[in-house]
């Protein structure tokens, strides 16, 4: 999982599992249908917007996700349908592709996430100041009148959380995933190397509504980039985060953690 300075967290997921990640490089099978999964520590709302292969992915629209909850998006969101679309499926870019009517973008396999924390303002107090005097002159009989003993001073207060009215709750009865295997046999054999591309995959009814919005700070961006193959062969099972690692030299198994076999001093993540 990618976790940013603004406490938001990125990963991506292969039939409810997240998938582990090295600098950023998510590892999955071709033919993968897969949703992007983001996390918010903060005490206050995030806007997200997700792009894919360089493609709008949310129609423009800023999805909330609510404090210390999260997002599971499954789905590309088109023309502002918040009631169903396709699921988002990686598949390889084939020399068919690149020379049809899509052909090579730059931004190929790669997933942009851009999000905004939401600005909390301190909200003022009145604190009344009494000042003791030893002189004997009659003082006036309201305190907030001018030249009195007492005076009216503004105070910030520390930044606070506001819990949102249930009305702008998002909706989250829906956000369940779904995912299919697709057997690699079945998959386009002219391998160009990990290069792979996303598409629209099978109906997903992962439905949104809208809420009203609200001040937030300046945008940060995550990228994670999506590959189907690792030095040479084809994924054929998503390398998530509980997956052992297989030593290539002496065949002994790691955490997925580890970088190195702990046994011969392989390098287990071989690139």
């Amino acid at each position: 999982m990618v976790y940013s300075p603004n406490k938001v967290v990125a990963c991506v997921k292969v039939d409810g599992k997240i998938l582990r990640e090295d600098k950023n490089v998510v590892t999955l099978p071709f033919g993968s249908e897969y949703s992007v999964f983001v996390k918010n520590l903060n005490a206050s709302r995030v806007k997200i917007k997700v792009s894919v292969d360089g493609t709008d992915a949310t129609s423009g629209t800023w999805l909330v996700v609510e404090p210390n909850s999260d997002l599971d998006l499954e789905r590309f969101i088109r023309d502002g349908n918040w009631d169903s679309g396709n699921r988002f499926k990686f598949i390889e870019r084939t020399s068919a592709i690149e020379e049809g009517p899509r052909g090579i973008k730059a931004d190929d396999g790669l997933i942009r996430i851009e999000y905004q924390v939401e600005i909390i303002k301190p909200k003022p107090i009145i604190v009344e100041e009494h000042h003791h005097h030893h002189d004997h002159w009659d003082r006036p009989s309201s305190p907030w009148r001018y030249g009195g003993d007492f005076k009216k001073s503004s105070m910030p207060t520390r930044s606070r959380s506001l819990r949102p009215a249930s009305a702008d709750l998002p909706n989250s009865e829906n956000l369940g995933f779904y995912s299919y295997e697709f057997p690699v046999d079945a998959l386009e054999t002219d391998s160009l190397g990990d290069v792979g591309i996303t598409v629209p995959g099978s109906k997903s009814n992962q439905s949104f509504r809208s809420v009203r919005d609200f001040e937030s700070g300046p945008s940060e961006v995550i990228v994670l980039q999506l590959r189907g193959c690792v030095a040479g062969k084809v994924v054929v099972k998503a390398v998530t985060v509980e997956t052992k690692l297989t030593c290539v030299t002496c065949g002994k198994t790691s955490k997925s953690t580890e970088k190195f076999c702990g046994k011969c001093g392989t390098a287990l993540q071989i690139i």
